[in-house]
């Protein structure tokens, strides 16, 4: 059997990245990752720029409790088309180009309007204090320069990222694409949602769990429907799903009479790499590759196929993307709940995190089995027991990952 950070590794070692870089508007690039450098078009500012509403001029008119005349009103948008003569400023507004005549700017308060037509043009400014030299201009240039660097490639795109594309000009940008991920359930036990149940048969639930643990990677779900436990069948859809980048299938691949998977597999070229796991739940976890095509097949049971997608499918579909760190994310925290286990396996269970007092506590959730997908709803994360421990106790710390690659 293989351990649970062998299997992680086999996946790495065997799975490739892609190849295709396409082109997307910056509006549907969020949570992609970059596959191209950016660099700025402009100096930012591209002008020197009013840091505060007040008045600009030349810092060497102004003495204490001297008077400026006001020559004009510059606002964000405007052209700073002034030519400040000596004793003259002008009223300016937050991100307002500075006049090139005028070298400090200083803010309303500090200053007052004289006469009886305080807000035209002409009237005179008495300055309560004298400012520094510069004071209140963010000088062209000072966050960037023209053809400097503001992004990597391989960068991931978030809010902040593309606010910065927006900045310096970009409408689209180059990403690694997508992965496209054929799934499908198996067994004649299954029945969509919505359809009628006849007696003896579930619902079909690990595929519309799948789907939507796919598409949280930012990867493409293709849905291939149900395949029976029916070689032709099973031949037919897994054909179609070897066209795509990854191929996952829900159930077949234990040991039963009908678990037609893992034999068909082989026998249409897929090279397995292990087909059980030393992990519980989670132990008949199938993986392969055949060309370029990834080949998972995850348990029927629902908990079992929702962790073996978290901790092995989502990584390696992150890496095929080039995010620059695919790997679950895992943390230390304390147990608030005793948890009875046999060493020889890695345990997998159902928790709640919360942070507090400086660190985090596990709250496991109790299950009836790894069928019991309704016991998990809140479940935040999986708590990782290693083989060689046995039962804990409150207070006992463990490792976890947190649920969607917080």
């Amino acid at each position: 059997m293989t351990t649970f950070r062998d299997a992680l590794r086999i996946i790495f070692e065997n799975s490739v990245q892609g190849l295709n870089r396409i082109e997307k508007d910056i509006t549907q690039t969020a949570g992609f990752i970059l596959a191209e450098e950016i660099e700025s078009d402009i100096d930012m500012p591209d002008f020197n720029r009013a840091m505060m509403d007040g008045y600009a001029f030349r810092r060497a008119d102004v003495v204490e409790g001297g008077r400026l005349v006001i020559a004009g009103t510059i606002a964000a948008g405007d052209r700073a088309g002034y030519r400040l003569a000596p004793g003259e400023c002008v009223r300016i507004m937050t991100g307002a180009p500075v006049p090139d005549s005028a070298d400090t700017v200083i803010p309303f308060e500090q200053a007052f309007e004289e006469g009886e037509d305080r807000e035209a043009d002409g009237a005179s400014v008495l300055f309560q204090s004298i400012p520094f030299l510069g004071q209140h201009i963010s000088p062209k240039g000072e966050d960037l320069r023209r053809g400097q660097q503001v992004l990597p490639e391989g960068h991931l795109l978030g809010a902040q990222e593309i606010a910065i594309l927006a900045a310096v000009g970009r409408r689209s940008v180059k990403i690694w694409a997508p992965p496209v991920v054929a799934y499908m359930g198996t067994g004649n036990e299954l029945v969509e949602p919505g359809e009628p149940l006849p007696a003896g048969k579930i619902r079909n639930s690990n595929a519309y769990a799948i789907g939507a643990q796919i598409a949280g990677t930012g990867a493409v779900p293709q849905y291939l429907g149900i395949a029976l436990d029916d070689e032709d069948d099973l031949q037919n859809k897994i054909g179609q799903g070897l066209e795509s980048d990854f191929l996952l299938l829900s159930g077949g691949v234990s040991r039963g009479r009908y678990d037609l998977v893992p034999g068909i597999l082989s026998h249409m070229g897929v090279e397995i790499y292990f087909r059980r796991l030393q992990v519980q739940p989670g132990h008949p976890t199938l993986f392969g590759m055949k060309d370029h095509t990834a080949v998972f097949g995850l348990p029927g049971n629902p908990i079992a196929t929702f962790f073996a997608f978290e901790l092995y499918v989502a990584p390696v579909l992150r890496h095929f993307q080039h995010h620059p760190k695919p790997d679950s994310i895992c943390y230390h925290g304390v147990l608030t709940g005793a948890v009875s286990k046999k060493s020889g396996k890695t345990h997998l269970i159902p928790c709640v995190s919360e942070w507090r007092s400086g660190e985090f506590y596990i709250t496991p959730m109790r299950t009836n089995g790894s069928a019991d997908i309704f016991s998990i709803a809140g479940a935040d994360a999986i708590g990782i027991i290693p083989p060689d421990a046995g039962s804990l106790e409150v207070g006992d710390r463990i490792p976890f990952c947190r649920l969607g690659h917080q």
